[in-house]
């Protein structure tokens, strides 16, 4: 049995935390990636505003529905080049390491961007040791804030990120050694559409060689484009993901490890979780 999650914005709503919660347990979905900022984006969620009343809320309000938060998202570029904006973003994520607890996540996540001011835009800077000791140095400070409030930080690589193969999130898990660092493995950014075919062997890989830190997993389906190694993402079961084949190495390494659907878009998730739930 999968023990699927969903991420939290693609689920459609009227707004309100009540049912959000409703249209989350619709889905099948026993967890959810919580991201604050993309589902009510009119609530102050930041350092300041973020506390106990606000996570025990939350936390109640799912769980009258059977959700629990599996993934607080704090997603943030914390190697942003300039320290006047990178110092905010980090007190940000160490605030919301201290509240985990009362909104009852285990994990806070986010990737771990680039050292350009724009997220999203490729460059090669973001593959020089310059780059990784950076990252290194923040998610060395963030780890020990999580082990203070008892807060897993879970670090989501990419293919465009300092952190950005199954290379550099050993060395990352060896560098930093501790339990308190988790890895949020999304398969769909670690490849592109030169190397799709080789997904099943990376996912096997990845559970083979660092499996015991992975605390999540992302699962997005995904279509090649003719020229483009962009790949374009889909609903799950419209593409060209092994869908099953990647849950069973899941069952297999991980029993239960939380896997949040993600880019699959409002009815969509609910028939890509019956499908696949227990296969």
């Amino acid at each position: 049995m999968i023990n699927f999650g969903v991420r939290g914005h693609d689920v459609p709503f009227d707004g309100t935390p009540e049912d959000l919660a409703r249209a989350i347990a619709a889905t099948g979905a026993h967890n959810v990636q919580f991201a604050l900022n993309a589902l009510f984006p009119d609530l102050p969620s930041g350092e300041k505003e973020i506390n106990p009343g606000m996570g025990t809320y939350f936390r109640r309000v799912l769980a009258e529905q059977g959700v629990q938060i599996a993934v607080l998202s704090c997603y943030v570029n914390m190697i942003h080049p300039d320290p006047a904006q990178r110092e905010p973003l980090l007190r940000k994520f160490e605030a919301y390491l201290r509240h985990a607890r009362y909104f009852g996540a285990p994990i806070v996540a986010s990737e771990t961007g680039s050292v350009l001011e724009t997220l999203g835009v490729y460059t090669e800077a973001n593959f020089t040791e310059e780059a990784y000791q950076d990252a290194l140095g923040v998610i060395r400070r963030l780890v020990a804030a999580g082990e203070r409030y008892g807060t897993i930080v879970g670090i989501e690589p990419g293919r465009n990120h300092p952190i950005h193969d199954l290379a550099t999130i050993e060395r990352l898990i060896a560098d930093v050694d501790s339990p308190w660092m988790g890895i949020v493995l999304d398969p769909s950014v670690l490849i592109d559409g030169n190397t799709y075919e080789g997904q099943i062997n990376l996912i096997e890989e990845a559970f083979a060689r660092f499996g015991e830190h992975i605390v999540a997993m992302h699962l997005k389906d995904f279509q090649p484009v003719p020229g483009q190694t962009e790949l374009r993402m889909c609903n799950i079961g419209d593409g060209v993901m092994r869908v099953g084949d990647a849950l069973r190495i899941v069952e297999r390494y991980r029993p239960y490890l939380p896997v949040m659907t993600e880019e699959t878009k409002g009815d969509a998730i609910g028939v890509a979780i019956r499908r696949y739930g227990d296969f």
